[in-house]
């Protein structure tokens, strides 16, 4: 198996991956969103906003954990302002269970620890949630949000 990040190459099995995703974590819509995702991972890749490293196996790609990068105002507890979000883990069902979720994530991490982050966020599925309790991560109240549609 080998590590590497991704590239506009990688973009259509992203997006194939990425629905695969959303779908084994119980979402689903009739919603077609393959020219959004590309076009996301396409200018995100480009722009070096998104940070995707990628699981090889038989010239397949099989596991996926990215990190999007953003600045917000510095703060006290934030003199950076620099902000990661870990996004796109996922491995594919054949392939769990044998620490490609845990190498991804410490490679990720180690771009963050790069880049000069001083937090690193996600959102957890039911499937993720031991694992990132694993590497450190806790739960962390207090965010609000509001749907715009």
């Amino acid at each position: 198996m080998n590590f590497r990040k991704a590239t506009k190459e990688d973009v259509k099995h992203l997006a194939y991956l990425r629905k695969k995703q959303l779908i084994d974590e119980g979402c689903y819509s009739e919603c077609n969103i393959d020219d959004e995702l590309e076009r996301y991972f396409s200018v995100g890749i480009a722009n070096k906003g998104l940070l995707i490293w990628l699981a090889i196996a038989d010239e397949d790609i099989i596991g996926t954990a990215g990190v999007c990068f953003f600045q917000y105002p510095p703060s006290f507890t934030n003199p950076t302002g620099k902000i990661a979000y870990i996004t796109n883990v996922y491995t594919r069902d054949e392939y769990r269970n044998r620490g490609i979720a845990t190498k991804l994530l410490e490679l990720v991490m180690e771009e963050i620890k790069a880049e000069g982050c001083m937090f690193a966020r996600l959102h957890a599925s039911a499937q993720g949630r031991g694992l990132y309790e694993k590497m450190g991560f806790v739960d962390a109240q207090g965010f609000m949000s509001k749907s715009m549609t």
